[in-house]
């Protein structure tokens, strides 16, 4: 619609004004319009009185819009609207034939127009006033007819006058009540998407709390189990060093799963702050892969990786060393003993490419599919080893952060590939 964008701008933005205020500006450009129709045909139907009056009613309904509309004065100019159109329909009413002419029509159009926009403390008595004035104007001209004044020269004139105000008046109603209907089917909505958007907030939090009650719980039982074991039970040297090493595996993987909790818990609560700059990247995850050789040589997992020295990439380092710490965690949790986990950092167009390679046990279609997803499940390695269903979430998530994207490509039985790719400057 080519009027849509203007309407609106006009009418108001419903994150700026209330919904009385929309429809009150919307009122004012009905009755502007409508009294500029008037004021044409008036002087036809040889009514000069009432087109002066619809002249200088459609001047001061242009004020009152101008006045709500661009100086935030809405609650002056209701109050200044309602009150100058029950004075010149009171002034109509006396001089535009009374009950024979169109101002009870025309009052009862300002009766729902009032209800509308007038404030819930105060429209009832403003709708009071209304029908006072509806009433009282009647029984006046009951009881007193002489002050009635008629301006019709001819039945013609007449009934065109009664007919064109019944038509405006049941336009003006008919827009209102669409423009109400319309935005309470808008709000509608708006609390629809707010409900399903609570309603993932919940399932995320009851999922967090799934995690925190089972997958941590259960490597701490584990730990105490071994601390028990190792202070109580005299054991050889062989089987000490066995224990310690799972216990050192087990603090590693626990420790992965709260540095990603409370990594994705502050972003959800926080937001997430960006600290970009040019990071030297063999720098920045060498040391991340150092630790990491420890842990695959525990497993006799093969892990190497090749960087080029002058390689250089824009982006925040603590969330880069998070996502090298997750990827290169799972690819050794996923592959067998003797098998390899490779890195390698080069050029690619005007972009740096991070490879992670695993041979590994690869991924099924229905892991495929969810592998990026919050609602991913926990899994375990190859060794048992207990992970939690985030990281790669996270990881995919910080590295679009910083303008970068994260792909994999994987075959069941065979391994896993991760591609990084971030950019090399801050252009």
């Amino acid at each position: 619609m080519p009027f849509k964008k203007p309407l609106l701008y006009l009418t108001g933005d419903y994150s700026k004004f209330s919904l009385e205020t929309r429809i009150f500006h919307t009122f004012c450009l009905v009755a502007i319009a409508a009294l500029a129709y008037c004021v044409p045909l008036n002087f036809y139907l040889d009514l000069p009185i009432s087109a002066w009056l619809s002249l200088a009613a459609m001047v001061v309904q242009f004020t009152l819009f101008f006045l709500s509309r661009f100086l935030n004065k809405t609650k002056l100019s209701i109050v200044l609207s309602i009150v100058i159109i029950h004075v010149v329909l009171i002034f109509n009413y006396i001089h535009n034939s009374g009950s024979g002419g169109p101002t009870l029509l025309l009052l009862l159009a300002v009766f729902f127009m009032v209800s509308a926009v007038s404030e819930p403390e105060a429209y009832k008595y403003w709708l009071s006033l209304n029908v006072f004035i509806a009433l009282g104007l009647t029984l006046m001209e009951y009881f007193y007819p002489n002050i009635i004044q008629s301006m019709y020269v001819s039945r013609f004139t007449k009934f065109g006058d009664v007919a064109t105000s019944y038509c405006l008046c049941t336009l003006t109603i008919l827009i209102g009540h669409l423009f109400i209907k319309n935005n309470y089917y808008k709000a509608q909505r708006r609390l629809e998407a707010k409900a399903e958007d609570l309603e993932g907030i919940n399932r995320t939090k009851n999922k967090m709390f799934s995690i925190i009650s089972h997958d941590l719980k259960a490597p701490i039982a584990s730990i105490q189990s071994y601390l028990e074991v190792l202070s109580e039970v005299d054991l050889d040297h062989q089987d000490r060093r066995k224990i310690k090493g799972d216990l050192m595996t087990m603090t590693q993987n626990t420790d992965m799963m709260l540095t990603n909790l409370l990594m994705w818990s502050k972003s959800q609560m926080e937001g997430i702050v960006l600290d970009k700059q040019l990071l030297d990247l063999e720098e920045t995850i060498g040391p991340v892969i150092e630790v990491f050789k420890t842990i695959s040589s525990r497993k006799e997992v093969v892990l190497s990786y090749s960087i080029d020295p002058k390689l250089q990439v824009y982006g925040d380092k603590n969330m880069l060393q998070l996502v090298i710490r997750n990827i290169l965690s799972n690819a050794i949790k996923f592959t067998h003993p003797h098998g390899s986990v490779t890195l390698e950092a080069g050029y690619e167009n005007s972009n740096c490419q991070i490879v992670i390679k695993d041979t590994g046990t690869g991924m099924s279609d229905q892991i495929k599919a969810s592998i990026f997803s919050i609602k991913a499940e926990s899994s375990y390695g190859t060794k048992n080893e207990k992970g939690v269903g985030l990281g790669l979430s996270l990881s995919k998530e910080f590295i679009e952060l910083q303008n970068g994207s994260l792909k994999f490509e994987s075959e069941s039985g065979v391994g896993t590939t991760f591609f990084i790719s971030l950019p090399l400057s801050k252009s």
